[in-house]
């Protein structure tokens, strides 16, 4: 049709040229949508008029402004019928539309005449009207000026339409700059944040002073409540299956929830976001009212996920950090540990005429739980070794401990087996009850050269004798120190040492030293290096022993490693 039809008179013509200056002008849909009804129904003298616009997302029509006496009321919304889809078609024009044509629904509510509202894009809705006053049809040019009319106006609302989305966009868009900002501006305070407390509390700020919330919790799938502010209690361990059940990141709390999660309802939790930390568990952000009255919005829940995440990281940077620190202080404290145990240690073995002697320690730790000690004594030359339970600080303890007590014993002239006895009893009152010391003693008699010893729970060292090519096992002795008050007495033994024989100590990191293979290397194993190299002096001797057992167990030593040798010269 024309968009201004020759039948129009110049009076129209001009109305309707400053009806459309005034429209186009405007951007207020309200305007636009007032100014339609009031032209056309005082073009038309007609008494009721009402503009139906279409709602694309429900597929319905809504009164969005009537005037005259109407069943419908402004706001009422119904379901798009087939007859207003057919009629609203993407061929349909914006023809008038008589009272037969007019869907029985609108006919019976007073109306019977239609114009569809319809840009050359889309179909926006109608402009729907009763007959006119006096009864009389409309004329052609009536026709042609409410077509005109509604053309015009179809226009103008499309593009204040247009207008609003690109205002809502470029809102959307300074909020989401603000939000950028906000959040990088959050994530340097994070980052200068080295404890858990101090990121918790930049957490809560940024809730209260950005977002409004007052009451809300942070709490982890396994009960572990990580932060929360303004809760009169927080989740227990019960509600937690129901709290943790949506699968949905966000979810708004409702009455079905709030009966199974009741602490819900009485901190008047509106919105819980679902969130990952510390390798995927589930964490749980519930959030209260918003101050002043305002809902939560899409672009909110955008801002808080991504908050939420950001305090998680850095909670977890944090933990790392402590973590890091703790080992650090550890370390320090180990290594200052293991320095001193060295000090316990022998530092040289002494020159002794007619001995040749070598010993080393090996820590399968900073600090281990073997020891051994070369101790001159008033014409003797005593020997230790032993092998505390467990390994790492308390054994280097209980070690240092046995230390002590051995130097303060050998000054005494009391035979071995009472000394034991005594060491036994001492260490198994201060010492916890799941603590044991395997331990073996002796002295050589410089101008006997008699061995006397007490084996108490170790690892009997072995006497080779090279002159008939035999080897013997030292056990005589008593239990474990520390295992049990000493009720029965530890015993004695004395062999005489002859040219050329070898005595080896040894804790069982040396024959209990693993290869990949399950095998342990074995006093076999280790009998056969000593003959092997038996013809070398003590330190070379023991030097090969030490690669021979290396090499089996790959360099893997799974315990802490002793051996002494001495060889009668």
């Amino acid at each position: 049709m024309e968009r201004f039809p020759v039948s129009l008179s110049i009076f129209d013509l001009k109305a309707l040229l400053d009806t459309s200056r005034l429209l186009v002008e405007s951007h207020d849909p309200d305007f636009i949508i007032n100014n339609l009804l009031l032209i056309a129904m005082g073009k038309v003298m007609s008494a009721r008029a009402m503009v139906l616009l279409y709602e694309p997302i429900d597929d319905q029509y809504r009164v969005v402004k009537s005037k005259g006496k109407l069943s419908w009321k402004d706001g009422q919304a119904f379901k798009a019928t087939e007859e207003l889809t057919r009629l609203s078609g993407d061929n349909a024009s914006s023809s008038l539309l008589a009272a037969e044509v007019v869907p029985k629904s609108l006919y019976d509510a007073g109306i019977t005449v239609m114009i569809n509202l319809r840009t050359s894009e889309r179909h926006l809705g109608y402009l729907c009207m009763g007959g006119k006053v006096n009864g009389i049809h409309l004329n052609d040019a009536e026709k042609g000026f409410l077509e005109s009319l509604v053309y015009m106006s179809a226009t103008a609302l499309g593009n204040s339409f247009l207008v609003s989305e690109i205002k809502k966009a470029n809102r959307d868009l300074d909020l989401k700059v603000q939000e950028m900002h906000t959040l990088f501006d959050l994530s340097k305070e994070f980052n200068g944040a080295i404890e858990q407390d101090q990121i918790l509390r930049i957490f809560k700020f940024a809730l209260l002073g950005q977002m409004l919330v007052r009451s809300f919790f942070m709490v982890a799938y396994d009960n572990e409540l990580i932060t929360s502010s303004g809760m009169k209690k927080v989740p227990n361990p019960d509600e937690l299956k129901d709290l943790f059940a949506s699968g949905e990141t966000i979810t708004e709390v409702d009455d079905d929830l709030k009966r199974k999660v009741p602490c819900l309802h009485e901190n008047k939790i509106e919105v819980l976001i679902y969130l990952n930390y510390n390798e995927g568990q589930p964490v749980c952000l519930g959030l209260g009212k918003r101050g002043g009255g305002q809902s939560y919005k899409e672009y909110d829940f955008s801002f808080l996920i991504s908050l939420g995440n950001l305090v998680l990281l850095s909670l977890q940077k944090a933990y790392l950090l402590e973590e890091q620190l703790e080992k650090k202080r550890i370390e320090e404290e180990l290594n200052l540990a293991r320095a001193i145990q060295q000090k316990l240690l022998p530092e040289s073995l002494p020159a002794t005429e007619g001995f040749d002697l070598a010993a080393t320690n090996i820590s399968s730790r900073q600090v281990g739980g073997d020891y051994y000690d070369v101790i001159p004594y008033n014409g003797s030359l005593f020997f230790a070794i032993a092998d505390v339970t467990g390994k790492g600080a308390p054994a280097a303890l209980l070690m240092a401990n046995l230390q002590a007590m051995l130097h303060v014993m050998i000054p005494f002239d009391i035979d071995l087996a009472e000394a034991t006895a005594k060491i036994n009893s001492n260490i198994f009152k201060n010492t916890a009850s799941d603590m044991f010391i395997s331990f073996f003693w002796g002295k050589i008699d410089m101008s006997t050269k008699v061995f006397t010893y007490v084996n108490a729970g170790h690892n009997p060292p072995i006497l080779f004798r090279r002159k008939n090519q035999t080897c013997e096992e030292l056990t005589t002795g008593g239990i474990l120190l520390g295992a049990m008050q000493t009720v029965q007495p530890y015993y004695e033994g004395n062999i005489k040492l002859e040219q050329d024989d070898i005595l080896v100590f040894f804790t069982d990191g040396v024959t209990e030293a693993m290869n990949s293979y399950n095998e342990v290397y074995s006093e076999a194993r280790l009998i056969e290096s000593v003959w092997t190299n038996s013809h070398l002096d003590a330190t070379q001797l023991l030097k090969n022993i030490i690669q021979d057992v290396e090499a089996f167990c790959d360099h893997q030593l799974g315990d802490d490693l002793t051996l002494m040798v001495v060889k009668n010269t």
